[in-house]
């Protein structure tokens, strides 16, 4: 969830380009959760004095998270659980804006875990957030337990502790999809997702289903996804080595889209923007 400048706010680049929001760490997670976690991450709200919390903009990563947030103060260090949901993977941006909690805990599950993760259907929490009591059978208790702790270093430690106790007895991610999605990321998300299902020795209807369930997306839209993430990371380090105008085109005809307008249109559906308004 790295940042991007545009559109008169900060852009919010998961995973991504090597612009970060103030406040914002990714943490590798230990080593029994790092076939299931991409990273755990925390964040302070990103605010300008005199202007307040700036507009934030969440792009589709395939992932789903769980997020946790804390406001307030006694004075003593204690913080209230204010905010806490799971956030379902994306087709769209996420646009957020107004006030944020003082503190955000985080976990980013990789894709296909999210059945794992949040105990219902991906499919049932696309595009969509929705809250820790409808996750967790201890949801008060868990959030309780938060609410007590004195330091941000002890709320990182428990939401570790409640991820591993959830991932514990989790079902396993069906072999098909595990292989799909290794398949199209070594791809960059190009290649011919039509004969995917072949490849790995399922119909494409079975496939289909399992993507929905596991991934909450299609595996053709996670092409798609992944397809975009590469292409923002090509332009953010083509920036970061060469102080000059981006070569979007290049970047298009190296990752296989078909011709420009089939990459612009694309990538405007998954960051709201076009490339050169990106990067403006």
């Amino acid at each position: 969830m790295n940042v991007g400048q545009g559109d008169g706010g900060v852009l919010e680049k998961r995973n991504m380009g090597s612009r970060i929001p103030p406040g914002y760490f990714e943490h590798d997670p230990p080593a029994d959760l790092a076939g299931q976690v991409v990273c755990f991450w925390t964040r302070a709200p990103d605010v300008e004095p005199g202007n307040g919390p700036r507009i934030h903009r969440v792009l589709p990563d395939g992932c789903v998270d769980i997020v946790i947030g804390f406001s307030g103060s006694d004075g003593a260090g204690s913080l209230e659980v204010t905010q806490a949901m799971g956030v379902g993977t994306m087709t769209r941006p996420l646009v957020l804006s107004g006030a944020m909690p003082d503190f955000y805990v985080g976990v980013r599950f990789r894709p296909g875990f999210a059945w794992s993760a949040l105990g219902l259907p991906a499919s049932e929490l696309t595009d969509d957030r929705i809250g820790y009591s409808s996750l967790s059978k201890t949801s008060d208790k868990d959030l309780e337990m938060l609410s007590r702790l004195r330091s941000n270093e002890e709320r990182f430690d428990a939401i570790v502790s409640l991820v591993r106790r959830r991932l514990f007895d989790a079902g396993t991610v069906p072999r098909s999809v595990r292989a799909a999605v290794q398949r199209i990321t070594l791809a960059s998300g190009n290649l011919r997702v039509a004969s995917l299902a072949d490849d790995i020795g399922i119909t494409r209807q079975q496939l289909a289903r399992q993507f929905a369930h596991h991934v909450g997306i299609a595996p053709k839209t996670f092409a798609r996804v992944v397809r975009a993430q590469a292409a923002l990371a090509r332009a953010d380090a083509a920036r970061a080595a060469y102080p000059r105008e981006i070569d979007w085109s290049a970047i298009a005809c190296d990752l296989g889209y078909y011709d420009q307008p089939h990459f612009i249109d694309d990538f405007k559906a998954l960051t709201g923007m076009t490339p050169s308004r990106w990067v403006g």
